[in-house]
Parts: C-alpha cells; sequence; structure tokens
C-alpha cells in the first residue's frame, strides 16, 4: 500500500539544491519553488524550497534513509560555497570506507 511520507530537511537553497541533485545523480524539473525529483529512489519526491520539506511516496522507495546521500552533498556544497565566499577552494575530495566525505581544503 502506497503512503505519503514527508521529510522535513534544511534544503531550502535552490542553488545548492540543484548541485546537489545533480551531484547525487538525480535528474529533476523544477517549477517554482519546487523540485521534483524524476529518477532514482527519491523519484516524484517534491523538495519544497520555501519549507524544506520533502514530500514523497513510499511505493517509489521514499523512506528518510534514502536522503542520506542527497543530504550529505547539500551539505557539501554549502560548504564549498561557504569556503569560495572567505577566499578557500577545496583541494582533494576522498570518501572513506564508511561514505563520509573528507574535503581538504586551502584559503588563498
Amino acid at each position: 500500500m502506497s503512503h505519503r511520507v514527508t521529510t522535513k530537511t534544511e534544503i531550502t537553497d535552490k542553488e545548492l539544491a540543484t548541485a546537489a541533485l545533480k551531484q547525487a545523480g538525480f535528474t529533476f524539473d523544477e517549477r517554482g519553488t519546487t523540485l521534483t525529483i524524476t529518477s532514482g529512489e527519491l523519484r516524484n519526491a517534491a523538495i519544497n524550497l520555501q519549507t524544506g520539506d520533502v514530500t514523497g511516496d513510499s511505493d517509489y522507495g521514499h523512506r528518510a534513509s534514502a536522503f542520506g546521500a542527497l543530504r550529505q552533498f547539500y551539505s557539501e556544497q554549502k560548504y564549498k560555497r561557504e569556503l569560495a565566499r572567505n577566499g578557500g577552494y577545496v583541494e582533494s575530495r576522498n570518501v572513506d570506507k564508511e561514505g563520509n566525505i573528507i574535503l581538504m581544503a586551502a584559503i588563498s
């Protein structure tokens, strides 16, 4: 049986959200303040950029656990933007065996 699922997130910045979706390999449609994911295990989920709520359907695999990579990529994009604002850049990016993203940064 299909269930509507809403997950609260802090994904509210359109530029960071679209970069994170691309990095995660999801395709999506943009409509105003809503991004609708059109591929992957979050297919048919909609991100409300005003509230950060992500609403989807359990039949398409929409579960809170499916957001790990998307949240991680969003956080990475947020960090990179803040780093760039402060004159820095990422020198290297590695992912450890637990899936943690490790960024080595420098300030120019």
